[in-house]
């Protein structure tokens, strides 16, 4: 090599190989022409030398011109050298080792981590490693639910594995990407097959199909095993996110049982330290997994933490997953409205057909259609359609309902004075009662001095006349109101010309007093004297709220009459059962999360807003948050809300888990308060499933081609068998050409010429 570099002026030390080429394209098809001219031609050439008797002569001239045609060949071949500096590549391994939380659980007898046993693998097999890595080039990975490349496992004592999935089939995805256009020759993987995506003791089919597409073996090493293994563990739960309040909500519910012997478990459902329902899980010996189906009514509306917990036996391998928390939204299927009316007419007809059409409320109506004092030519018996079912309605299913709504009716024919303190404790611990106005209703119904009356947010005076019929237009107590029963239009101006286009009113109930802490939305004025029409007020932890007319009908009749529509009458009483009925956005005080989970380290945003009782902004409010960790662990803070009426509160969470959050403050005499909730994601999800998954770990290694081993003090990695093709890549070339060269065409003319000298001198022309 080093005198062909020479020969042609090179520089020997730049290559180190050479090859012969030719850089004539497309000869394929003149082959054969070419080859078969020469062939004539020298043919001819030797019948022409007939006349030469000297054997020897005659074989000097074929023999020159046979040396003249292959140079003519040799220039349309174009021959050249390429002088090049090739290196040869290695071939790679990949070795694969599980980094999830799972590798530090212990394994009996020895009491040893699984992570330990890859660990001592290494140490043992150090020199195997080194001799590998002079033949290929040994790549290391961390893997869980990815892959991350490392420069070499440094498994020391204080190495703890602390991703928190297992996901196989996107790593050996993730790692087919990587080695698309690169030569990997095989796959040593160090894991306990406790991959979360999998069923236990399976292989899907995507990994399967991902597996079969591998060309080179994986050799599965399995760390750890189950022998000796003890743990009782909740491992999956299937709720939605979410459920009706007073409907059943169903779970389904794994748990996973090793070496536990044959024992009855309590499985218990909590709402913090309250005991919601509690199940009988009888495990036995040789079963690992156990579906529980429960099922549970919620109460309340919101966000509600459910905590599932099974008992800590001695001697389990893991204890962290025998409890799991999950968080559910109550939220209202349906608005249930019992609607009471005293008396049919207009206003009745057309809030009924609000009702009845709206498509979140359960109806509940009774129309009163005759008295005990109605003069009538027939008996009762034959006039009466059903009895008013009294004790049904304000005993049993009282609570069912959402909104409670008189309508110019008076209670004395058919309820029992004695059941007005139902309602009334009703309201006061959450309900929602509406009085629509009439000459049955207030003062006409006989509400004076009862506790109905304690309930409206307006007092009773006694007056000779508690109803007039008077037109009038209806006047906002403030133009415009932030108030959400008012807001017939997003936008100010055009709410406020909404309001100012409304048909007026005829009749309203008068001798109303509001409350000190009532909100008069709307009145009537005359003459100085203001009669409050619209009036809400909040008792004890429900909402109350008086309609002093009964003709609001005209906003939508009216309207439709002269060519407008019924959506502002509609509107107005979405937003008038939006209000009665506490639904969030109507809410003075709110508390909202930035996300319901965070990661760990990941800081949590707390935003809240506070309006006065006018909705109003409500600016310096001092909001005292209390957060609550699953732990008990209990943070104060108090934070000023800003000319908005907002302020945000930032902090770290210190664990994982559930958090509570509830915002404080107080609004004149009246305390409110909200409550919300949020997860820091729990790194204890490699727990759930925490079995060695020796059925995964053959698959893998079978499916590839490779073989399957659990890791002991004996194991040796020198069993593996890599292919290991010779790669090599050109780093620079220099291409020298043989046939444009004078001493080429030299040699033709030198051996034309002496074929000519010969040839006369054997007396041939």
């Amino acid at each position: 090599m080093k005198i062909l570099t020479e020969l042609f002026n090179l520089d020997p030390d730049q290559f180190n190989d050479a090859s012969l080429s030719l850089a004539a394209k497309d000869l394929s098809s003149r082959w054969v022409l070419i080859f078969f001219a020469v062939f004539m031609a020298l043919w001819f050439f030797w019948t022409s030398l007939s006349r030469i008797n000297s054997p020897l002569r005659k074989a000097f001239i074929i023999s020159l011109r046979m040396i003249t045609f292959s140079l003519v060949v040799f220039i349309i071949l174009q021959p050249e050298l390429e002088f090049k500096k090739s290196q040869t590549l290695k071939n790679r391994v990949a070795i694969l080792v599980d980094d999830t939380k799972s590798m530090s659980i212990k394994t009996f007898p020895s009491e040893k981590k699984r992570i330990d046993f890859v660990r001592q693998t290494f140490e043992k097999n150090q020199g195997v490693l080194e001799s590998l890595s002079n033949i290929f080039k040994l790549e290391y990975y961390l893997i869980s639910d990815q892959i991350e490349s490392v420069s070499q496992i440094d498994l020391n004592e204080y190495h703890s594995p602390k991703k928190i999935n297992t996901d196989f089939e996107t790593v050996f995805s993730q790692l087919k990407n990587r080695y698309d256009s690169k030569s990997l020759q095989g796959v040593m993987l160090f894991s306990d097959g406790a991959d979360l995506t999998m069923k236990p003791e399976t292989i899907s089919s995507e990994m399967s199909a991902l597996l079969s597409t591998f060309r080179e073996p994986v050799y599965s090493f399995q760390a750890g095993s189950n022998h000796m293994f003890k743990d009782l563990s909740i491992e999956e739960i299937d709720s939605a996110d979410f459920g009706f309040v007073y409907q059943p909500i169903r779970l389904t519910v794994i748990i996973g049982a090793s070496n536990m012997g044959n024992r009855n478990i309590p499985l218990v459902l909590k709402e913090g330290n309250k005991i919601l329902l509690s199940k009988v899980v009888e495990i036995r010996e040789g079963k690992n997994h156990y579906p529980v189906k429960l099922e549970f009514a919620p109460n309340k509306l919101g966000k509600h933490i459910y905590s599932l917990t099974l008992p800590l036996f001695e001697g389990e391998s893991v204890a962290v997953n025998n409890r799991k928390d999950f968080q559910v939204k109550i939220i209202r299927d349906r608005i249930r409205v019992l609607h009471l009316n005293g008396r049919p007419s207009w206003d009745s007809r057309f809030l009924r057909q609000v009702l009845a059409n709206h498509p979140k409320i359960d109806l509940l109506s009774f129309f009163i259609l005759r008295t005990l004092d109605d003069d009538v030519a027939s008996s009762t018996s034959e006039l009466s359609l059903i009895p008013f079912p009294t004790n049904l309605l304000f005993s049993d299913y009282l609570n069912s309902f959402d909104l409670i709504l008189f309508q110019n009716f008076s209670y004395k024919p058919f309820i029992d004075k004695g059941y007005l303190a139902n309602i009334k404790n009703f309201v006061e611990n959450g309900g929602a009662f509406a009085m629509i106005g009439g000459d049955l209703s207030f003062q006409g119904g006989s509400y004076a001095q009862t506790e109905i009356e304690q309930i409206l947010p307006v007092e009773l005076n006694a007056t000779s006349q508690p109803f007039k019929n008077e037109s009038f237009n209806l006047q906002l107590e403030r133009t415009p109101s932030r108030h959400p029963i008012l807001q017939l239009e997003k936008e100010p101006s055009a709410n406020g010309e909404a309001w100012g286009n409304l048909p007026e009113l005829n009749g309203i109930n008068i001798g109303l007093k509001p409350r000190n802490n009532s909100n008069v939305l709307a009145s009537f004025i005359k003459g100085g004297v203001k009669y409050p029409v619209l009036v809400t007020g909040r008792i004890g932890k429900g909402r109350s709220l008086v309609i002093a007319t009964d003709s609001l009908w005209n906003w939508h009749f009216r309207q439709v009459g002269e060519g407008g529509s019924g959506r502002h009458y509609n509107r107005f009483w979405n937003n008038l059962i939006s209000w009665l009925i506490d639904e969030p956005e109507t809410r003075l005080l709110k508390l909202e999360t930035y996300k319901e989970r965070y990661g760990e380290e990941e800081e949590v945003l707390l935003h809240v807003s506070a309006l006065k009782s006018n909705y109003d902004p409500y600016f310096g409010a001092q909001v005292r948050l209390t957060i609550r960790a699953q732990s008990g662990d209990i943070k104060r803070k108090i934070i000023k809300t800003n000319e908005d009426g907002e302020a945000s509160h930032r902090f770290i969470p210190k664990e994982e888990g559930f958090y509570s959050v509830k915002a404080e403050i107080e609004i004149g005499k009246r305390k409110l308060e909200e409550k919300t909730g949020f997860l820091v994601f729990s790194e204890t999800a490699e727990f759930q499933k925490p079995r060695v998954n020796e059925t995964l770990l053959k698959k893998i290694a079978e499916i590839s081609g490779g073989f399957y081993e659990v890791l002991t003090e004996k194991t040796d990695l020198s069993k593996t068998n890599f292919k290991n093709p010779k790669i090599e890549i050109k780093t620079s070339s220099k291409h020298v050409t043989l046939w444009d060269n004078w001493w080429v065409y030299g040699l033709i003319l030198s051996a034309l010429s002496l074929e000519w000298f010969v040839r006369r001198k054997s007396g041939l022309s």
